[in-house]
């Protein structure tokens, strides 16, 4: 949910136009909407939360506002977490975003400072949908809570389609097995259709399971 004064805010830092930023205020100053519903359209009323549904705009807004938060998050933030010698504290997907840390005290730093700033533009963090996931030969009992609200630990859980667990590679491996089995049966009718030449079905073997069983293999561990 995303009030609209603090959507348009983020504007002033990142874009020099400010007749630009007035064009755009303005389509979401005083806006109205209404229900449809059986040929009748009911009472109008005023919208102050959100973007415009079926905007061209809608999504550059979403992003500026979202990249304005994690900004400002992460402005004192300095992970100790690096891939190729890189700092990584962050992964995002639309308005899924995936915070990392190399141990829970810094997580639980990294998660109260998203807060924070996510609390600045008026929107909360659900403790409900966040989880928590370590993996390390160190346990630690600390606990990461948002509004104090302590939030789940999982041993595995499904991002962007691929399962990440704590124990490695073996779950995700297992449902790729899986899933690219399903791919063979149903596929089944054109493996046994002689009228369909041997490098065309390799081709299909290819685009249509192969992509299945191999999606997000840059994850897997070399042993679990």
């Amino acid at each position: 949910m995303l009030i609209r004064s603090p959507v348009i805010l983020p504007f002033h830092a990142s874009c020099p136009g400010v007749s630009l930023i007035s064009v755009i205020d303005n389509l979401y100053n005083k806006a109205t909407s209404a229900v449809f519903c059986n040929i009748n359209i009911g009472d109008w009323f005023r919208t102050t939360v959100g973007v415009r549904q079926g905007c061209l705009l809608s999504p550059t807004l979403f992003n500026i506002f979202l990249e304005r938060i994690m900004t400002d998050a992460l402005e004192d933030n300095f992970g100790t977490l690096s891939i190729g010698g890189r700092p990584i504290t962050n992964l995002w997907f639309a308005d899924d975003i995936d915070g990392l840390a190399g141990n829970v005290c810094e997580l639980a730093s990294l998660v109260e400072k998203l807060d924070k700033a996510s609390s600045r533009f008026g929107v909360e963090i659900s403790a409900e949908k966040t989880k928590i996931m370590t993996n390390s030969i160190e346990s630690s009992k600390l606990e990461v809570k948002v509004n104090g609200q302590i939030l789940e630990r999982v041993t595995k859980f499904n991002y962007l389609g691929s399962i990440i667990s704590d124990e490695g590679s073996k779950p995700e491996i297992l449902s790729r097995i899986a899933q690219t089995t399903a791919a063979l049966i149903e596929l089944k009718p054109i493996w046994n259709n002689n009228n369909i030449a041997i490098s065309s079905k390799i081709r299909l073997l290819r685009s249509l399971v192969m992509s299945i069983f191999l999606y997000a293999c840059e994850s897997w561990t070399l042993n679990a």
